[in-house]
């Protein structure tokens, strides 16, 4: 969210939340929410990088305590609704539940006549990442994963056709399992593997893959920032 840089997909939703900065805690509503952060509405935004801390209740009731950056503010006035966009920064509580809460709002939200797609937008979405995986007897490693399917690289000869049972580890060490058929051998200069397509009538675990490659992916861009630094405070 530095310099506006959002290319993370954030979901309309209005959550009331606690946000503490010096001392004073202002109930305030988001306006939208992402896997690393969330805009909140406010006529009297915080500064940039002034960090906050923020408590608020999911729908299923789970409590959420984090602490945040201020990344991005809209002053009143402007174009849009003002307040702050807000960065997570350090550990959170219940972390995975936020991130299902993300997740099914990406999943279930937006217009009807969109919904088609953005469907087809998500599912040609492919995250670059390097995660181990099991495939049977042999052992490899994706080069990158989408909603359909997965690059693998190994050395390993698998015919075409194939159906196997696939094990990806994500880098919280969850384990994912997913039924998979070989669509393509690949013999780039740089890369010998295989192209699977995911044929599991469970879409849970392939939802699950994905969030993780996207939070990965997002966590490149993440800030590094000093807990030192005066300016913070």
């Amino acid at each position: 969210m530095v310099d506006d840089k959002r290319r993370e997909p954030r979901h309309a939703a209005h959550v009331m939340v606690k946000l503490t900065r010096q001392g004073v805690t202002t109930e305030l509503l988001t306006d939208d929410v992402s896997f690393r952060g969330a805009f909140v509405r406010t006529d009297a935004p915080p500064r940039l990088r002034q960090l906050v801390k923020l408590e608020l209740d999911l729908p299923n009731g789970r409590p959420i305590e984090a602490h945040a950056m201020v990344v991005h503010v809209r002053e009143p006035g402007g174009d849009g609704i003002p307040g702050a966009g807000l960065q997570f920064w350090g550990q959170m509580s219940a972390q995975r539940d936020w991130e299902r809460f993300v997740q099914d709002l990406g999943a279930h939200r937006g217009p009807p006549s969109s919904r088609k797609k953005d469907k087809v937008r998500r599912s040609s979405q492919r995250f670059r990442i390097e995660l181990p995986v099991e495939l049977g007897n042999a052992a490899g490693l994706t080069r990158d994963v989408s909603e359909t399917g997965m690059a693998i690289r190994t050395d390993k000869a698998i015919p075409l056709g194939l159906r196997l049972h696939v094990q990806v580890k994500t880098r919280d060490g969850t384990t994912l399992s997913l039924e998979a058929i070989v669509r393509r051998a690949i013999h780039d200069e740089d890369f010998r593997g295989i192209g699977v397509e995911f044929t599991d009538a469970d879409s849970s675990a392939r939802a699950a893959l994905v969030a993780a490659a996207r939070i990965a992916d997002a966590e490149e861009d993440a800030i590094f920032i000093d807990p030192g630094d005066p300016g913070l405070h």
